[in-house]
C-alpha cells in the first residue's frame, strides 16, 4: 500500500468569501468511494489519499441538486494549513441560495429599467428606489449594464424614483407593470454623470472589529475605471475617499513593514457617507499583524467593575470553558471580551455578565450556533398548514411585502409547500426580507440573536457595524455576535432589561427575574425552563469561582 498524504483544499465562492459548512467529497478519478464532510469554519476541507493519484473534489452549494466537480488534481501537490489548495465556486454563496426563489406562474410579472445621465452615459450599480403607487419604497442597485428588474404584480402602478447630486430620492418615472417586458424602459437623469461625486469616512476595522489604529499607516486608493492610484496616510485609522456613485475603488492597507494586506474593493453608493466601516484581514488584538510580522502596538485591555458589589468583572478562559463545553475554541476565546462590551454600553454588573450569559446559552443552543435555522422540511411538518401556524403573522407580511397580500389562503399555503418548505434561504427571506437588500436576510443571529430588520438597522446605528449590508456578521464574526447583544441588552425597551437585571435583589442564582427577561429577549416564553435551568447553573459556577455579588 502506498503512503497516505494530507491534503488541505479550502472552498471560497465568487466573491473570495471563505464558504463554511458547505457539502463536500472527495474522490480517486473513476472510483465510485467518496470520502464525504463539511467545510470547517474556516472553510477548508481537509482528506488523505494515496500518493500520485488523480483526486477529483466535488461539493454540494445551497439549493444544489447534486454533487458537482469543481477540482481535479494529482494527489502530490503540496499543500499545507497556511497553503491550501484552493477551490472557487463560480457564484456567491448569496446567488445560491436565491437561485430557487421563484414566484408562482402567472402571479407576478418583470419589468426592466436602464438608468442613463442626461447624455445617455449607462450608470451602472447605481441607486435606485421603486413602490407601487402609494406603498412604501425598496432601494435597489443597477446591474454593469445599468439595468435594474422590478417584480410585481400584474397591471400595477409602478413609480420608480432616482437619487440625485444632493443625495435625495425624487420621483422619476410612473409606468403599468402589464404584463411584464423584457425590454428595458429608459430612465434618463437630469443630471450629468460626473455630478455624482461622493465622499466617504471610512473607518479601519480588524477582522474581529477592533480600530485598526497604526501611526503612519499607508493606505492606496485604486480607481478601478481609471487605474488612478493616490497614497494617503493616516495615524486614526480613517480615512477619507472620493469617487463617484456606482463606481468602486480598491483599497489597500500596508503594515508597518511596507507589506500590503489583502485588497479591499468599496463602491459607494450615497453622495456622502459618514459611517462606512472596512474590515481588514488581519487581528490587531495580539498586539501583531500576523505572527513573526512587525507590532503594531495596539494594546486591547479593559477593566470593569461591578456597579453592585464594586468586584471586577474580568473572566477567565477556565470560567468560559466550564459554562461553555461545547463552544469552538474561537469562540469561548472571543467570549472573554463580554466585560469590554459590556463596559462600551454601560452594563455593568454581575447580574448582567450572568444573565446574559445564561439567555445567550439558550439562544445559541449550547453556544453552538449563531444563526437561527429555518429549514423547515416537508418530511417533519407533513402539510403546509403545519409551517404556516408557526408564524401566520410574520408569513402575512412577508407575502405583503412580495406584492402577494391578495393571494387566498390556498394560495398562500401552496406557495410556502412549493418554495418555502425545505428552502432556508427562500424562508428566511420571506420572514424577514427587505427588498432595499435582496440578497440578505434579517433572521435570528448572534449571542442573543438579533433579528428583524428593524433591529439590525438600529443595532447597526447604534455600534457603527455593518451588519445591515451584512448580516452574516453575526454569526462569522464572533466578536459583533457579542457586541450586537450586548448592545441588544442594553437598549431593549429603553433598558427595560438592565432595569429588570438591577431589581433582582434576593439572590444572583435565583431565577425571580427569568421569565420578564425571556419576554423581551425571546419575544415569548420559548425553552422558559430551560433559561432558568441555564441562569440557575451559570450563576452557582460564577459564585464559585468568583464569589457573590452583594
Amino acid at each position: 500500500m502506498s503512503n497516505l498524504v494530507t491534503i488541505f483544499s479550502k472552498f471560497y465562492d465568487k466573491s473570495g468569501q471563505r464558504i463554511i459548512n458547505l457539502n463536500v467529497k472527495s474522490r480517486y478519478h473513476g472510483s465510485i468511494r467518496e470520502k464525504q464532510q463539511k467545510t470547517d469554519e474556516k472553510g477548508f476541507f481537509t482528506f488523505q489519499a494515496s500518493s500520485n493519484r488523480t483526486i477529483e473534489i466535488l461539493a454540494k452549494p445551497p439549493n444544489a441538486k447534486e454533487y458537482t466537480v469543481f477540482k481535479v488534481m494529482n494527489s502530490s501537490v503540496i499543500s499545507s494549513a497556511s497553503h491550501p489548495i484552493k477551490v472557487y465556486l463560480p457564484k456567491t454563496i448569496e446567488e445560491y441560495r436565491l437561485e430557487n426563489i421563484q414566484n408562482p406562474q402567472g402571479k407576478t410579472v418583470k419589468n426592466f429599467f436602464k438608468v442613463v445621465d442626461n447624455n445617455g452615459k449607462v450608470m451602472t450599480n447605481f441607486p435606485i428606489k421603486s413602490r407601487p403607487k402609494g406603498k412604501k419604497s425598496f432601494e435597489r442597485s443597477t446591474n454593469k449594464d445599468g439595468i435594474v428588474e422590478i417584480e410585481s404584480s400584474p397591471n400595477r402602478e409602478i413609480e420608480i424614483l432616482v437619487l440625485t447630486s444632493s443625495d435625495k430620492f425624487i420621483l422619476k418615472s410612473s409606468v403599468n407593470s402589464g404584463n411584464g417586458s423584457q425590454k428595458p424602459i429608459l430612465i434618463k437623469l437630469d443630471e450629468p454623470f460626473d455630478n455624482f461625486k461622493s465622499l466617504s469616512t471610512v473607518t479601519l476595522l480588524d477582522r474581529n472589529d477592533n480600530d485598526y489604529i497604526v501611526e503612519k499607516t499607508n493606505v492606496e486608493i485604486l480607481d478601478l475605471d481609471s487605474k488612478e492610484k493616490n497614497i494617503i496616510t493616516t495615524s486614526n485609522g480613517k480615512l477619507v475617499v472620493r469617487g463617484h456613485i456606482g463606481k468602486s475603488v480598491r483599497i489597500t492597507v500596508y503594515k508597518p513593514n511596507g507589506t500590503p494586506l489583502k485588497p479591499i474593493n468599496y463602491l459607494p453608493k450615497k453622495i456622502n457617507e459618514i459611517s462606512v466601516k472596512l474590515h481588514l484581514d488581519v487581528d490587531v488584538t495580539n498586539g501583531s499583524t500576523a505572527k513573526s510580522e512587525p507590532n503594531i502596538n495596539k494594546l486591547i485591555t479593559e477593566s470593569i467593575e461591578c456597579k453592585t458589589c464594586g468586584k471586577s468583572l474580568k473572566i477567565d478562559i477556565d470560567f468560559i470553558r466550564n459554562i461553555a463545553p461545547k463552544a469552538k475554541a474561537e469562540f469561548q476565546t472571543a467570549l472573554l471580551q463580554l466585560p469590554n462590551f459590556m463596559k462600551k454600553y454601560e452594563v455593568n454588573s454581575c447580574r448582567d455578565l450572568v444573565n446574559i450569559l445564561a439567555q445567550g446559552k439558550i439562544e445559541t443552543e449550547n453556544f453552538t450556533k449563531l444563526r437561527e435555522s429555518l429549514n423547515y422540511t416537508k418530511k417533519t411538518f407533513k402539510k403546509p398548514e403545519n409551517i404556516y401556524k408557526i408564524s401566520p403573522t410574520a408569513i402575512n407580511l412577508g407575502f405583503e411585502k412580495r406584492g402577494m397580500g391578495e393571494y387566498t389562503r390556498q394560495q398562500k399555503l401552496n406557495y410556502i409547500w412549493s418554495h418555502l418548505a425545505d428552502n432556508d434561504a427562500a424562508y428566511g427571506f420571506h420572514l424577514y426580507g427587505n427588498d432595499k437588500y435582496p440578497n440578505r436576510d434579517y433572521r435570528g443571529r448572534g449571542l442573543l440573536h438579533l433579528t428583524h430588520f428593524r433591529g439590525y438597522e438600529d443595532c447597526a446605528k447604534g455600534t457603527g457595524l455593518d451588519i445591515v449590508n451584512n448580516p452574516n456578521l453575526l454569526e462569522n464574526n464572533y466578536s459583533v455576535a457579542i457586541e450586537t447583544g450586548i448592545w441588544f441588552w442594553k437598549n431593549k425597551k429603553n433598558g427595560k432589561i438592565v432595569t429588570l437585571a438591577a431589581s433582582e435583589s434576593i439572590k444572583i442564582d435565583s431565577d425571580i427575574i427569568t421569565t420578564s427577561i425571556t419576554r423581551l429577549v425571546n419575544g415569548g416564553e420559548m425553552k422558559l425552563n430551560e433559561r432558568k435551568i441555564a441562569k440557575k447553573e451559570i450563576a452557582r459556577k460564577f459564585i464559585l469561582k468568583y464569589g457573590t455579588c452583594k
